[in-house]
């Protein structure tokens, strides 16, 4: 009997250790639902108020880092003659290889056209440099002659040749005149700079890396020969009267990838890349599927589509930009500013200059197919 009473006891013990745990446990648990309820409320009180979480630093423009800087702020307040101040250019290519896109600001006091969109040096890696001339070795042709050797043979000889190159930093740079009302008023002046002397800078850059024919003080562009692989395909290549444009750029990628490249871009001016969107089948159907207004799925072949109005009608270029071309930054975008100009003083003018440094280089040419965007002519007599 007594050793069922200490079994029933020792039973009676555990159970109201039990209980006691489960009551711990309950409290917790009820402290963390009141946590909890406590956390979505501010989180409602924060929604309600539009105000996001860990929303992204809004990222400082040329202009508002100007007439924040000291040097602006001495010549605002009369304590020198003129001002001046280099802006630090993030220079990190797009993860990609495809830029992203310059944004368009709209600020208070300045009414002006919509800006082109830049996008070309994101898709370029860039590079800081300290020279005004840029010197690389350019391989030219490689013959390879390894072979398996038997025991105390001869090892056959490889060879290759090699160009040295030069490509010279170019400056970009212009200037313009304002009133002392635009000076006194900080805001607009920001606007000013960012809308128009550094896009008019950029602008010009975007034109030439794509265009420039590389005659001094120009620079050497990726259209121009001899900086791309030119594109000679064929009629029966491009598949004969079923043949479209979208074959062409379909080739292109494919010479590319053959090249040992990975082509992460294709470049048009956005009316070409208009009119393959418009493309029809024999069913009069969009080869590109129904008509959408999504501009997320720009894409040809599953390599994405970069349009810019630099880029000439008619011509595209498809590559693998981040292995290409290289963009060297001698000096990144300069904002001066002075009265004592001409007769800015007796005028009650100021001329504000923008000017920025660079050079671009063209290692692989391979790395880039492109030219003119049409079907090769049909042979005679097929």
């Amino acid at each position: 009997m007594e050793e069922i009473e200490k079994v029933l006891e020792s039973v009676k013990e555990k159970v109201d250790g039990y209980k006691a745990n489960t009551e711990k446990h309950e409290t917790e648990i009820n402290e963390l639902k009141e946590k909890q309820a406590q956390i979505d409320k501010q989180v409602l009180e924060l929604q309600q108020k539009s105000i996001k979480v860990d929303a992204p630093k809004e990222q400082s423009t040329v202009g508002d880092s100007f007439v924040k800087s000291d040097s602006y702020q001495a010549f605002a307040k009369g304590n020198a003659r003129s001002a001046a101040f280099v802006f630090k250019a993030d220079t990190t290519p797009d993860p990609i290889g495809i830029g992203t896109l310059a944004p368009k600001d709209r600020r208070p006091g300045v009414l002006a056209e919509p800006d082109q969109s830049l996008v070309i040096e994101g898709l370029i890696p860039h590079l800081p440099t300290s020279v005004t001339t840029v010197e690389y070795l350019k391989e030219g042709t490689f013959t390879n002659n390894a072979a398996f050797v038997a025991e105390a043979a001869q090892k056959p000889q490889s060879t290759d040749t090699f160009e040295l190159m030069q490509s010279n930093v170019q400056t970009i740079a212009h200037f313009t005149k304002v009133t002392r009302q635009l000076i006194d008023d900080s805001a607009t002046l920001a606007a000013f700079i960012n809308a128009r002397m550094v896009y008019g800078v950029n602008l010009k850059v975007e034109q030439q890396i794509i265009n420039g024919n590389g005659t001094s003080p120009n620079l050497g562009g990726l259209m121009k020969d001899g900086n791309y692989t030119a594109q000679a395909f064929t009629y029966s290549d491009l598949g004969g009267d079923s043949g479209t444009l979208l074959d062409l750029l379909r080739l292109s990628i494919a010479k590319v990838n053959a090249a040992n490249y990975r082509a992460n871009a294709i470049l048009l001016n956005p009316m070409d890349w208009a009119k393959l969107q418009g493309l029809k089948g024999s069913n009069d159907q969009y080869l590109y599927g129904v008509p959408s207004i999504s501009f997320e799925n720009m894409t040809a072949w599953g390599v994405r589509v970069v349009t810019s109005a630099s880029m000439t009608e008619g011509k595209y270029l498809v590559g693998d930009f981040s292995q290409a071309a290289t963009i060297y930054d001698r000096m990144s975008t300069v904002i001066d500013i002075a009265s004592q100009n001409e007769n800015d003083f007796i005028k009650n003018l100021f001329t504000i200059r923008a000017e920025r440094r660079l050079a671009l280089v063209v290692e692989h040419p391979k790395a880039l197919v492109g030219g003119s965007l049409a079907m090769p002519t049909k042979p005679t007599g097929t």
